[in-house]
């Protein structure tokens, strides 16, 4: 009898731990999102087509995008996206989520500076969250292809299962001149937003201000919440 009860304790021990572990896995967020791994390399820029298999955790979802190497500087790491390839492109990847919580997605947008229009329209989506639109107004911030005056931008969604699927599509309608896009990061909002408390066990690392900025410590981390969001994180976007 007791050798029953030892081993149905030790069953249940067992059980709980593995529950707790599943609950405390950490987001994992996006796969490649500064587009620096691929197949290949881009050289000075690729063009890929719906269907292609090469940009690294990303699906080319409709028309075309350019795989952007050395023929501009990106924000994060050395290569970034021009979203109209032939023409306008779309772009997904399916992030791991839970159904329920909040999260915040971080990039950066640009446009391709050689193009006719003055404003570049960047639509981003997740699936069962309305979609929103960016615009980088070439004619006001006048970026070059030595400086693209890169813009930290943010949108957030409430996942509503246990996989959601993250979008960024062209909105410049046709020709080979579209937005830029660069340094995708999505972290999970924490249940608690009192000061410091979603700062704790690491969680500054993949954190992120109202602006895009991310914490180099924990302690940078605490003061953006004590002060209310006037002291931003010290490592720009």
């Amino acid at each position: 009898m007791k050798r029953r009860s030892t081993v149905s304790t030790a069953i249940a021990l067992a059980a709980s731990l593995v529950l707790a572990g599943s609950a405390l896995a950490a987001f994992a967020g996006a796969t490649n999102g500064s587009f620096e791994n691929g197949s290949n390399d881009p050289g000075t820029y690729e063009q890929l087509p719906a269907g292609s298999a090469v940009l690294t955790g990303w699906t080319i979802t409709t028309g075309s995008i350019d795989w952007i190497g050395t023929y501009w500087p990106a924000a994060a790491g050395s290569k970034s996206l021009d979203m109209n390839g032939a023409g306008p492109g779309t772009i997904s990847q399916v992030l791991a989520t839970t159904s329920g919580k909040s999260y915040v997605v971080t990039f950066s947008l640009s446009a391709n500076p050689e193009g006719p229009v003055a404003a570049y329209a960047l639509t981003v989506g997740a699936t069962g969250a309305a979609s929103q639109a960016y615009t980088f107004d070439r004619a006001v911030n006048g970026n070059t292809l030595t400086n693209m005056m890169w813009q930290a931008k943010q949108y957030s969604f409430k996942a509503t299962s246990a996989t959601t699927t993250l979008s960024f599509a062209s909105g410049v309608a046709a020709g080979a001149y579209g937005p830029a896009l660069d340094n995708v990061v999505v972290t999970e909002k924490t249940a608690s937003s009192s000061a410091g408390a979603a700062c704790k066990s690491g969680g500054w690392k993949t954190m992120v201000d109202k602006a895009g900025n991310h914490f180099k410590n924990q302690g940078d981390c605490v003061s953006y919440f004590v002060s209310k969001g006037k002291n931003p994180g010290a490592v720009k976007p």
